[in-house]
C-alpha cells in the first residue's frame, strides 16, 4: 500500500516536459509531502512507473536523468473496464477505415492498454479482447490526412472549402466549392455529407474522402441547410441509400435458423416473429427500405423469402434470379 500511495503521489508531482526534474528534485518534493524515503526507492518507483504508464518519459541530462509526465494523460483515470471497452472501439475503429485517426490517439490507447497489462504478466488481459465481424469486411480506401484535417476544421469553423475531386471512372479531378456539413465512417471509408455550387436545392451530396485530391478553405460561404442533422432522411439518402421518408412494414418468412438468431438481435425495434411450421417463422416489423436492407436481405440466401412489400419482394427476386443464373450451368 505504501509503495501504491507513494507512486501515486510521484505521478502528480511530475512535471511536463519543458519542467522535467531529476530524482533527487523529485525525492524533495515528495519528502515535503511527508514521506521519507531514500533516492534509489524514488529511482525504482519511476523505473516502474515509466514501465506501467506509458506519458511518463525520462531522457539523459549528462549524468543524470530528467523525468516528466504528459499532463493531459496523468490528470486521466480510467477504471480497467473502461479501458478494456476504449481498446475494443479503437480496434473496431482501425478496422474500420479509421486506422489513421486511431494512430493520431496513441498515446490515449497506449494508456489504456497499460491498465489492461497491469503490474505482472499474469495480469495482462490485453491480448483478451478484439474487434471482429463474420462478414468480409474491404480493405480501408487512403484518405489524404490533410484532406480529412482541412474538412475537420472546415466543419469545427463552419467555413467553406474548395476541393479537387475526382469522381470514379473519371479522367480528372473537377474543381468543386462545398461546405461541409459533416462526416460519417461507413463501409471502411469515410463519407462527407455536404452541399456543392451546382448541387439541385434541397439536395444533399455524400462525398467518399478518398476521391479527394486537394482540399483548401475559402472565404466565399456557402449556405448549409437549416437545422441539418447527419441522421435526417435527406442526409442517410445519400449516406446510406435510404428510400424512403418513413418506415415500412415488412414481412418474411425466415427458416428456423435465422429465426434464432432474430430472436437475440431483431432487426426492428417492433419486430414480432411467429412460428408458421416446424421448419419456418413469420417476421413482420418496420424499416426504412435502404441498400443495407437488401443486402441483409440477399446474404441470407435460402434463409429468407420476403413476402411484403410486393415491390421489395420483386425485386430481391429479381437479383436471386440472375445470381442463380450465374451457376445454371452446375
Amino acid at each position: 500500500m505504501d509503495q501504491l500511495f507513494r507512486q501515486d503521489l510521484i505521478l502528480g508531482i511530475l512535471p511536463g516536459k519543458e519542467n522535467a526534474l531529476g530524482s533527487t528534485a523529485i525525492r524533495e518534493r515528495v519528502a515535503r509531502q511527508g514521506l521519507n524515503v531514500d533516492l534509489r526507492t524514488i529511482q525504482r518507483d519511476l523505473s516502474d512507473l515509466k514501465e506501467k504508464y506509458p506519458h511518463v518519459h525520462s531522457r539523459k541530462d549528462g549524468r543524470s536523468t530528467l523525468w516528466w509526465a504528459e499532463k493531459s494523460l496523468s490528470r486521466l483515470s480510467m477504471l480497467p473496464t473502461d479501458a478494456m471497452n476504449l481498446t475494443m472501439i479503437m480496434d473496431h475503429a482501425t478496422r474500420f477505415g479509421m486506422a489513421a485517426q486511431v494512430e493520431r490517439l496513441a498515446p490515449l490507447r497506449d494508456y489504456a492498454v497499460s491498465l489492461l497489462k497491469g503490474n505482472r504478466p499474469s495480469q495482462d488481459v490485453s491480448n483478451k479482447i478484439t474487434s471482429n465481424t463474420r462478414f468480409i469486411t474491404l480493405q480501408p480506401s487512403v484518405v489524404k490526412q490533410e484532406v480529412l484535417d482541412v474538412i475537420q476544421q472546415a466543419l469545427l469553423d463552419g467555413m467553406s472549402i474548395e476541393a479537387l475531386y475526382q469522381k470514379r471512372g473519371a479522367d480528372e479531378p473537377k474543381l468543386l466549392q462545398l461546405k461541409p456539413l459533416g462526416l460519417s465512417y461507413q463501409d471502411s471509408n469515410i463519407y462527407l455529407s455536404c452541399v456543392f455550387k451546382g448541387l439541385p436545392q434541397g439536395s444533399i451530396a455524400a462525398l467518399p474522402l478518398h476521391r479527394f485530391r486537394t482540399a483548401r478553405t475559402m472565404f466565399e460561404d456557402i449556405a448549409a441547410p437549416e437545422d441539418y442533422d447527419i441522421n435526417s432522411v435527406p442526409a442517410m439518402r445519400s449516406l446510406v441509400g435510404l428510400r424512403t421518408d418513413h418506415p415500412v412494414q415488412i414481412r418474411l418468412r425466415v427458416s428456423h435458423t435465422l429465426s434464432e438468431r432474430l430472436q437475440e438481435n431483431p432487426l426492428t425495434e417492433d419486430q414480432t416473429l411467429e412460428p408458421e411450421t416446424t421448419d419456418w417463422w413469420l417476421m413482420s416489423g418496420s424499416i426504412h427500405l435502404s441498400q443495407g436492407l437488401d443486402l441483409w436481405l440477399l446474404s441470407q440466401g435460402e434463409h429468407l423469402e420476403v413476402l411484403e412489400p410486393t415491390a421489395l419482394r420483386a425485386q430481391i427476386a429479381a437479383s436471386a434470379k440472375r445470381m442463380a443464373s450465374l451457376y445454371a450451368g452446375e
